[in-house]
Formats: structure tokens, C-alpha cells, sequence
């Protein structure tokens, strides 16, 4: 029969504040707030149904309970720490599971991988594409990238760079269908970009149209996508004009696959983030990826402004 356990990071939160007797000292120890230490632990409490710690104004007292259960936990990490440095020691080698968009990936992660292998030659890498939230305590997964407005549950979230959307198009598609103003789209194929649904209501092709001051456009008919990938498949193949996002876009551009044929940019409410689990951030590969993909941020965030400001309304 499996054993029934409560998360790790309830517990990591429960040994460090009855180690150190304090909700701060062990959030800081943790790198987490004091608030999270606190909800690690009722939830702790309410898990196994007993109380662990007395809460006075002046200092935190453990239960019975609690007493016991610090002696054992404290034993049972030291045995972890014990087993992982001679799984090390054995295996010489780390890994690093990462969780992103199939189109992230595609688009913008895999790329510069390379750099990654270089700077972290003993860490494996594993991808694993979804969309779905990341719940740290339960799936199988060190960091993640996802976009959105911030505000992620249990997780620390790391901003990296904005979005922007704008029309986009094949030299060919565009010298073909005579398209040189907004206005011009009324004989054009749309391409629909609908993968940020999930994050809230980003803007389509209507609002941009009316951004544009264009009428006389139906912004409903087109191919419909749901990958932020394809729909710039689709317009580099010539299949229409795409309202596609700039920072997937970026290397398109540049190679002259694609065209932004003119403005505005629509300049979105969301943002790329990495995510990491609270109690986790300073092991070495979380803290080495996070790190290396900052500076990347940090070198590709101006590229993405100057492409964004050059036709930005």
C-alpha cells in the first residue's frame, strides 16, 4: 500500500519554524514570506489534525504534538540531505525538468539552449510542454514558464519580458495581395491567434482594427489557432495575415521570413514569467537556470522594444 504523505514543502516549512522557533527567521531561511511559512503550516495541521504550535504575541511555542514531530522530521531531512550528496557523489550529474508552452519552447526557449548546455554542462535538461498551472507540490516539475498577469499560486514568480501583438505576413503574401495599408486587409485572409485565452481576454483582431481607425473589415473570418506557434507557420507559409505575438515573431523578422507591414502594436497586459517553488529557489540547477535565463531576458527585453516602439501607436 502507498504511503500517505503531506507535501514536502509543508513539511520543509513545519522542521525550519520549529527549528528556529519563528515564522521570519524560517521564511527567510526558506526564501519564501512569513505568510507562506504560516499557510504551509495550518494546512500541515489540518492534514494530520493536530496542532503543532502554540501562537503567543510574543514567540511561537510547539505542542506535544509538535515536539515530536520536529524531532522526526529533523531526523528524516538530515537523511535526505544524506541520500541526495551520495546520489550526487555517485551520479556527478544534475537534472532540471521544465515546464512551458509547446510554442515557447519552439519559439523562444529552445534556441538558446545551447547556451544553457555550455554555461551548465552537468545538468540534464528535461522539457515537458503544457499549459496547464503548476501545482510544485504534486507534479513532477522544478520550473516553469508561463504567461500571465502575475499572481501565481505557490510559486515565486520571476518577470522576464512583455508582449505585443501585431500584424505580420510573408514578403511574398504581402507583394501578392497588394497590401501597403491597414485599410488593405479587407481583401485579406486574417489569421486568428487564440492561445491567451486562458490568461484573460488579449486583444484580436477587432481591437486592433479599431486601434487602427480601420472600418469596412470583417475581423471574424480566417483560420483560428490555438498555438501562438502555428499561427506564424501560417503566415510565413502565406496563408494570410497574422495578429501574431512580436516576441515569438522576433527571429522571423529577422530573417525576412516575416513582415510587419505597418501599426499600430498593441502593447499587452501580460507578461512572461519563470516560476519556482518557494522552498526550492537556491538549489543549484533551480539557481542556475534561473539565472541564465534572466540574462537572456535581460539581452533579448531591448530587442523586443525596438521592434514593438518602431511601429508602436
Amino acid at each position: 500500500m502507498p504511503r500517505s504523505l503531506p507535501p514536502l514543502t509543508a513539511l520543509r516549512a513545519f522542521e525550519a519554524a520549529a527549528r528556529l522557533l519563528s515564522f521570519t527567521r524560517a521564511a527567510r531561511e526558506l526564501h519564501v514570506t512569513p505568510a507562506a511559512v504560516s499557510h504551509q503550516i495550518r494546512g500541515l495541521e489540518k492534514y494530520l489534525g493536530v496542532t503543532l504550535f502554540r501562537r503567543t504575541t510574543r514567540k511561537l511555542v510547539l505542542t506535544e504534538q509538535g515536539q515530536v514531530a520536529a524531532e522526526q522530521f529533523r531526523e528524516g531531512f538530515e537523511r535526505l540531505a544524506r541520500g541526495v550528496n551520495l546520489l550526487r557523489a555517485d551520479a556527478g550529474r544534475a537534472s532540471l525538468v521544465v515546464s512551458t508552452t509547446t510554442a515557447f519552447a519552439t519559439r523562444w526557449l529552445v534556441p538558446r539552449l545551447g547556451r544553457y548546455a555550455r554555461r551548465h554542462p552537468d545538468v540534464d535538461l528535461r522539457l515537458r510542454a503544457g499549459t496547464q498551472p503548476v501545482d510544485f507540490d504534486h507534479d513532477e516539475v522544478d520550473v516553469a514558464i508561463r504567461i500571465g498577469r502575475g499572481g501565481f499560486a505557490g510559486a515565486l514568480a520571476i518577470p522576464l519580458f512583455g508582449e505585443s501583438v501585431a500584424p505580420l505576413a510573408s514578403p511574398g503574401f504581402l507583394r501578392q495581395h497588394g497590401i501597403r495599408r491597414a485599410g488593405d486587409l479587407a481583401r485579406a485572409p486574417l489569421l486568428h491567434d487564440e492561445s491567451m485565452r486562458r490568461v484573460g481576454r488579449p486583444p484580436g483582431w477587432a481591437e486592433w482594427l479599431r486601434a487602427a481607425g480601420v472600418r469596412g473589415v470583417d475581423a471574424g473570418p480566417g483560420m483560428h489557432f490555438d498555438d501562438g506557434h502555428l499561427v506564424l507557420q501560417a503566415a510565413a507559409a502565406g496563408r494570410g495575415v497574422a495578429l501574431g505575438r512580436l516576441a515569438y515573431a522576433l527571429d522571423d523578422l529577422d530573417a525576412k521570413r516575416l513582415r510587419m507591414p505597418f501599426g499600430p502594436v498593441l502593447q499587452m497586459e501580460l507578461k512572461y514569467y519563470l516560476l519556482l517553488p518557494e522552498t526550492r529557489v537556491n538549489e543549484p540547477a533551480i539557481a542556475g537556470f534561473r539565472a541564465w535565463l534572466g540574462q537572456e531576458a535581460l539581452s533579448f527585453a531591448p530587442k523586443l522594444r525596438e521592434v514593438a516602439g518602431e511601429k508602436r501607436r
